[in-house]
Parts: C-alpha cells; sequence; structure tokens
C-alpha cells in the first residue's frame, strides 16, 4: 500500500480544517493551560502554609529572638562587642524596627501592570471635607451710609454741620463750611479665613477618579453653608459658644444698610461660584460675605485738603474698607501678582497696567448674595443627575476615566492655581467694649446623594444631602487676648504746636485728647479737642471751653455734650512742640507720645500719636475752631522762586 498523498489544493486544506480543527483547539488551549497547571500544581506544592510558618509561631520566634539579643552579657563579652560594633551602646529594639515597619504605602493605581484589566472599578466612597484654615478677626466701629436719609432723596452733603458753629472766614473771603454726610455707626466684627480648595479638590479625585459611577458635577467640590459661632466673655472669664443666625442678621442687613460695598478683589482668590450653589430662598449669602457701603467722610466745603476732588458721589462713592477686609495671606499673594503682571507688561513694552481684570465680587443670593440652614426641603440641586425617587435603574455604570471635568486621569488642569480660596463673613451683631471669640463649620453637598446604593461602598452614604467639615480652631485661641470690639467713640491722640494749643484755648501744660464722635445732626464722625487728666473719665460738657476763630469771634466747644466713657491713666512723651526753637548740637528727640487708657470693662489700651496720626488726619477738618490752610498767591510763589535763583 502507498503513502497517502497530501495535497494543498484549497479543497484539500478545508477539508482537513473541518475534520481535526476542534482537534487542534484543543490541543492548543491544553498547551496553554498547561504552564497555569504547573504553577497551581507547585503552588499546593510548595507554596502551602506550614506550621513554621504559622503567624502565632512566627510571633513566637521574634520573641525568642528579641529575648536573645536583649539578654543581659557579661563584661567582658558587651566591651568585646562595643569595639566590635564600634559604638558605645547598643539598642537591639531599635535595630528590630527598623525591619518591622508599621505603615505601607499605598501603590499607585497607574502603577503599570498592577490594576485590574478592565480598571478599577470601586465603589463611590465618602469624603472628609476640610476645615476652614487661618481664620482671622478684626473688630472696629464704622459709619455707614444712612438708608433711612438716602431714601427720603435728602441731600447727603448737607445732613447737619455742628450746631452753634459760624461759618470759618478765610483770607480770601470764603467761608468754607462741614459737609457731614448721612451716616449710622455700626460696630463689627469682621471674619476672614481660608479655604483649603486644592486640598479638597485632592481628597474628591483621590476618591473618585476611579470610582464605578463618575459625574462632572458629584466628582468636584461643591459647598452650601457655613456655621460662625461666636464666644462672648463674660467678666467671669467664662462663657458659651453659640451659633450666629445669619438670616436674622441678613434681614438686619436689608433694613440698615443702604447697599453693599465694591469688591477689587481679583475673582481668582475666590471660590467658583459653581462650587459654592444654594438655593437664595434657604440661604441668605455665599462664602464670600458682602460689606456695607461706607458713608464718605466729612469735608470742609471749598477747602482741598487732599489735592483731589472731595465732592460728593452715590451711597457706593463713600470710603473703602481697603485691605481691612482681605485676608493677610491675599495680600501677600496680590502683591506677587501684581509684581508678576508688571514685569510682564515691562517685558511686552506696553503701557503701566496691572494685565489682569479686577471683578467686583461675587454675585450673592438675594439681594446682597451662606448661614447653614436645615436640609433643603425644595427640589434645589447642583446634580443634574439627582430626581426625587429615582430608582435603582435611573443610572447606568460608567467605566471612563476620562469623564471628570476639567481635569484629565491625574485631575490636572483644574480652574484655579492657588491653594486656597478666601471666606469672609461680617458680624455686625457685637456690641462695643465687648470680647469675643469665633470658630466656622463648614458643609458641603453630600457628592453621592440621591445616588443608587449600588454605586455606593454603604447604602447609607446616599441619605444625608449635607457633608460637614470639623470646626476651626478658634480666634483668637483660647490662651490669646480675645477680639475687643472699640467704644463707639474712638480716643485719638496727636502732636500739637505751642501756637496750635492756644488756638484751641490750651495751656502749654495742658493735656489734649481728641474723641472721635458722633455728629448729632448727620450721625457721621467728627473730632472734639477734650483736654484731660490721669484719672478722669474723658469727656467735656457742653461749651466748656472757648476758642478763636479766624475773624477773632470765640467759640464755645464741644457743641454738645461729649463722654468717652473710657479713663485716662497715665501719659508718657511729650506732645507740645516748639516750632521755634530749632535743633543743635547734641540735640535729644522727645521721647515718643504714648497714652495709656482704660474702657468701662477695664480693658486697656495704649494709644500713640504715631497710630493715629492717618485718622487724625481724615477727620481735622470736622474739629470746632480747625484752621484751614490757607491759599498761597501764584504771584508770591514766582517772585519767591525768582529770589532764590538769584541767591
Amino acid at each position: 500500500m502507498g503513502l497517502p498523498k497530501i495535497k494543498f489544493t484549497p479543497e484539500a486544506i478545508f477539508g482537513f480544517v473541518a475534520s481535526h480543527g476542534e482537534k487542534i483547539l484543543v490541543a492548543i488551549v491544553v498547551l496553554c493551560s498547561l504552564p497555569l497547571a504547573w504553577g497551581g500544581i507547585n503552588a499546593l506544592r510548595l507554596k502551602t502554609r506550614s506550621s513554621k510558618e504559622d503567624p502565632a509561631q512566627i510571633m513566637r520566634l521574634v520573641e525568642n529572638a528579641n529575648n536573645l539579643l536583649n539578654r543581659p552579657l557579661p563584661t567582658d563579652q558587651q566591651t568585646e562587642l562595643n569595639k566590635s560594633l564600634g559604638s558605645a551602646s547598643i539598642e537591639p529594639s531599635a535595630s528590630l524596627e527598623v525591619w518591622n515597619p508599621t505603615e505601607i504605602s499605598r501603590l499607585s493605581v497607574d502603577a503599570g501592570l498592577n490594576r485590574p484589566l478592565l480598571g478599577d472599578i470601586q465603589r463611590r466612597q465618602v469624603p472628609v471635607i476640610f476645615p476652614l484654615e487661618q481664620l482671622v478677626a478684626n473688630a472696629g466701629v464704622v459709619a455707614i451710609a444712612n438708608q433711612d436719609d438716602l431714601l427720603m432723596g435728602e441731600d447727603p452733603s448737607f445732613a447737619g454741620g455742628f450746631s452753634g458753629m459760624e461759618m470759618m472766614e478765610d483770607s480770601m473771603g470764603m467761608q468754607p463750611t462741614v459737609m457731614s454726610p448721612p451716616a449710622k455707626k455700626m460696630p463689627y466684627v469682621l471674619l476672614t479665613g481660608l479655604i483649603p480648595f486644592r486640598k479638597q479638590l485632592d481628597e474628591y479625585i483621590a476618591l473618585y477618579a476611579r470610582a464605578s459611577y463618575q459625574s462632572p458635577e458629584r466628582d468636584l467640590p461643591i459647598w452650601h453653608d457655613y456655621a460662625v459661632e461666636r464666644l462672648e466673655i463674660r467678666s467671669d472669664g467664662g462663657g458659651e459658644w453659640k451659633i450666629i443666625d445669619i438670616t436674622r442678621l441678613y434681614e438686619d442687613w436689608k433694613d440698615n444698610w443702604a447697599g453693599k460695598a465694591t469688591d477689587l478683589i481679583p475673582q481668582q482668590f475666590l471660590l467658583p461660584s459653581t462650587q459654592n450653589l444654594f438655593d437664595p430662598a434657604e440661604v441668605p449669602i455665599g462664602y464670600w460675605g458682602p460689606l456695607p457701603a461706607l458713608a464718605a467722610k466729612p469735608t470742609l466745603n471749598g477747602v482741598d485738603m487732599s489735592g483731589g476732588d472731595l465732592g460728593m458721589g452715590g451711597p457706593d462713592s463713600g470710603s473703602s474698607w481697603g485691605l481691612l477686609s482681605i485676608h493677610p495671606w491675599a495680600k501677600n499673594e496680590i502683591k506677587e501678582l501684581l509684581a508678576e503682571q508688571k514685569q510682564l507688561a515691562l517685558e511686552q513694552q506696553e503701557s503701566v497696567g496691572l494685565g489682569g481684570e479686577m471683578g467686583g465680587g461675587m454675585d450673592f443670593g438675594g439681594e446682597f448674595g451662606g448661614g447653614m440652614t436645615g436640609t433643603t426641603t425644595g427640589t434645589f440641586s447642583p446634580f443634574r443627575d439627582t430626581e426625587m425617587g429615582m430608582d435603582e435603574g435611573g443610572m447606568e455604570e460608567q467605566y471612563d476615566d476620562n469623564m471628570m471635568m476639567g481635569y484629565g486621569p491625574d485631575g490636572e488642569g483644574m480652574m484655579l492655581d492657588q491653594d486656597y480660596c478666601l471666606f469672609r463673613f461680617i458680624d455686625t451683631s457685637v456690641e462695643p467694649g465687648r470680647l469675643y471669640r469665633y470658630r466656622v463649620t463648614l458643609r458641603a453637598w453630600n457628592p453621592n446623594w440621591n445616588l443608587p446604593k449600588k454605586f455606593l461602598e454603604s447604602p447609607e452614604l446616599a441619605d444625608d444631602q449635607f457633608l460637614q467639615s470639623a470646626t476651626s480652631d478658634p480666634f483668637p485661641s483660647l490662651d490669646a487676648m480675645p477680639v475687643h470690639v472699640p467704644a463707639d467713640n474712638l480716643l485719638l491722640a496727636r502732636l500739637l504746636l505751642r501756637d496750635e494749643k492756644k488756638t484751641y484755648g490750651l495751656g502749654v501744660s495742658d493735656q489734649e485728647l481728641l474723641v472721635l464722635d458722633s455728629n448729632e445732626d448727620s450721625g457721621n464722625f467728627e473730632l472734639h479737642s477734650i483736654e484731660s487728666k490721669p484719672g478722669e473719665i474723658v469727656g467735656s460738657r457742653k461749651g466748656e471751653r472757648k476758642i478763636k476763630q479766624l475773624n477773632n469771634q470765640r467759640l464755645s466747644v464741644p457743641p454738645h455734650n461729649v463722654d468717652s466713657n473710657q479713663t485716662l491713666l497715665a501719659v508718657v512723651g511729650q506732645q507740645t512742640i516748639d516750632g521755634k526753637k530749632r535743633p543743635g548740637r547734641g540735640f535729644i528727640p522727645p521721647e515718643p507720645l504714648e497714652i495709656l487708657i482704660a474702657d468701662s470693662a477695664g480693658t486697656l489700651e495704649i494709644i500713640s500719636a504715631d497710630a493715629c496720626e492717618e485718622t487724625v488726619r481724615e477727620y481735622l477738618p470736622t474739629l470746632p475752631g480747625f484752621q484751614p490752610p490757607q491759599a498761597v498767591d501764584p504771584n508770591m510763589m514766582e517772585e519767591m522762586e525768582m529770589e532764590m535763583m538769584s541767591f
């Protein structure tokens, strides 16, 4: 019988595959599974835990080894061992600790093949909401625009001068008068803090970048409201923490504020509006709270004290809150930002400018724009995938690693570069002379709220609508002096020439204190010169002193009773300056003027003329008897310049 003939025609190949294809596939599968089978057999044969590998047996061996190493040695053996190791003392336990780490670092989910083939489809967990950091509180008293006078349509510039005060005539025949815009004094404590935006964002990325269900809204932190707690210090040093009713406070703002002040803080330092969502019907203000419009400072009509326009504008044209309303961290960041923009402008050879647009603050809910409330009763939700009564089948599982909004799988490229966003809240329910401490608790939307339970690590994670942070550290700290709200009439000090003291009816040795009090007609601030003695309350009866005006007429001051309710305790330094005496060789400058006072609560405060200089200069035109600078004849200036040139 002859050998079979092998044919390679298409018909022969097709017939062979049809007859033996299944056998070939089975053979391939068997061959591929042999290494796996051998690995399993080898694991059972070699890698099955023996009695010697039992954890209890291992711990006994460790304990025996530890006892062996710690056993006392004879003196000669110990000396020889120390010489060998080059050490005077040996700690075997410390050496063993190096080989017994207590913490094992977590492997990265992107470490090569160290991940599931179909992706890490872990269930959603609950994030930690981090607390507010670096809380700072500043207290004071300001004059805000008077809403009542503005609503009545009155001219705020003529809301009242000083009763009994005659117009002051200057050498040019003009009659300047004090222009005192309507105002209302408001004590306050301004809170600023830092929201750890970058830290919170990283927390969400770590939890949800590989979650089984991902959502653009849910996988980014969204803050809702907050609670501000205040501790008022009693006379015995104790006190209780109480939550401020922000909704009630907001209603008071609407009744008393003429408007809100304009913010010049760059928008990049504020929490993005998409990350601070709330229902204005439930939460009145957001994380960047508004400030009231300040009243314009009183001015002297016809006298330019600053070289600029001192005219009145609208209700928002009053004095700015300035850097007082900005957290110290942001001040440094803004300085660096301005320096970078200036350098960029110079490099581009453009006109001197700041580059980036300065925003006008955030939009607030309602009229001004969070306070912590209960669970929202309506259907307001920041999550578009949330429907009340959603069933388990309402969502489909998603495994796309690039689903996160605004950044890729590693969470890079988010909207903010800095680590923090700013928080601000003003407490206007404080009382002058009181001592306070503050702390803040933040609350954010629960990213797992109303999600189907199949996506969650635990079913109850979908129940709570909000997540609450830990309470911030109190400010000031419990071992520091509390925040002191000053009296509504501020005491100031200044240096005076001998001739100026005569003008204000004071002797050379008399001690003067300035009281920044309220104008009886306008309610705005005005200055009063008060003769004070140590041990006495700083104040004066109406018309107690006579002063001389430019027209040689006598004026009784103050125009009304002034009572600061503060006591002068001691004076250090010299207030009177002899302007005619020129310093010669061996001149020793006088000691700086400092004044120690105490309020009705016994709180001590040191006032220095240097610290009061700016405030005194701003309100000096309101001081009865103030003599404005005399206008200089331009022809006289030219003659003086010619004389100097000829000399």
